[in-house]
């Protein structure tokens, strides 16, 4: 097979053979709208293809250098279709890989492999056998809410003297300002544009969001999400909805009950009160016992394995 290597470049469309390409092997969803910001923000050399002579995508790999922790970089499993030759997937990854341990401000390049992968075990097994070791696993603990119960409930100081609108297509400004303004989330999207993509063409478009406001200060904001189980981020079998978001200014963050409350009732005004709310957080941590818990507690999911390479 005649292969084509490239490197990311932002006008080839080569976002949408990565997201076919990530989709299709790992069996989680990806966005290419998502992926384009994400790897102009880490530069050309940063992602690589192996494609046919026509184009058709058969592997990616891609890699980042992290702003928050000096001295960190990262590298992705070099993903591929069937068809593609085991010697192309391995130039692309040895390349990138070389290319990143080549960085003399790097100590530790790591990975990151979500266990709902289709092809978790040879991700963990590609990975040990190029001298990555693990270091600690991502947890996610899930909450089912009562609809009903929810939006009844009585709420009693700071988070009483909120008060809630809808939000509409005229506040776009307003959501990608209480955002950016929450650490949680200010880094979900590279820049403002891709909050802007998200709260115009996605979250307004679906409906259902809802400020709160602290006066004329919006303070909080969310939108409920129904949707079945996608291995990411809802695990599990059963259809529920979701806080799609969740942006809390800091200093506010007695918000949060006052916020729930709201998303319940916009779930029953939906319609969708027979479909349990779903509220969780996510941590990480080192050692077997939280993985031990894990399996004994049905609220707890075992979600991503982070492994580390000591780079010399």
């Amino acid at each position: 097979m005649n292969v084509v290597y490239k490197k990311w470049n932002p006008d080839e469309k080569l976002e949408e053979a990565q997201a076919k390409i990530y989709t299709g092997v790992s069996g989680l969803p990806a966005r290419p709208e998502e992926i384009k910001p994400r790897n102009n923000e880490r530069g050309v050399d940063s992602t690589r293809y192996a494609l046919t002579k026509d184009g058709a995508p058969l592997a990616y790999v891609t890699s980042w250098i992290s702003d928050d922790t000096p001295g960190q970089g990262g590298i992705g499993y070099p993903w591929s279709f069937p068809d593609c030759p085991p010697e192309a997937k391995e130039k692309i990854f040895d390349e990138l890989f070389t290319h990143l341990k080549k960085d003399k401000k790097l100590k530790d390049i790591r990975t990151g492999i979500v266990l709902t992968s289709k092809v978790a075990k040879d991700q963990i097994k590609f990975f040990e056998e190029r001298g990555f070791q693990e270091v600690e696993r991502a947890y996610r603990y899930s909450k089912d809410l009562d609809i009903e119960k929810m939006a009844s409930k009585k709420l009693e100081g700071k988070a009483a003297t909120l008060t809630s609108r809808p939000a509409t297509n005229d506040d776009v400004d307003l959501l990608i300002d209480v955002a950016l303004s929450d650490p949680q989330l200010n880094r979900a999207f590279p820049d403002e544009a891709g909050f802007r993509n998200y709260f115009e063409n996605r979250v307004l478009k679906d409906g259902h969001a809802v400020l709160l406001l602290d006066g004329d200060k919006v303070v909080a904001a969310s939108a409920p999400l129904k949707m079945e189980p996608n291995g990411v981020f809802l695990l599990g079998d059963d259809e529920r909805t979701l806080m799609r978001f969740t942006a809390i200014r800091p200093g506010y963050n007695f918000a949060w009950k006052r916020l729930v409350v709201e998303i319940a009732k916009e779930v029953k005004k939906a319609g969708w009160k027979d479909t349990p709310l779903r509220v969780s957080f996510g941590f990480s941590t080192e050692g077997a016992i939280a993985s031990g818990v894990a399996g004994l507690s049905p609220e707890m999911d075992e979600f991503e394995l982070f492994m580390k390479y000591a780079v010399e």
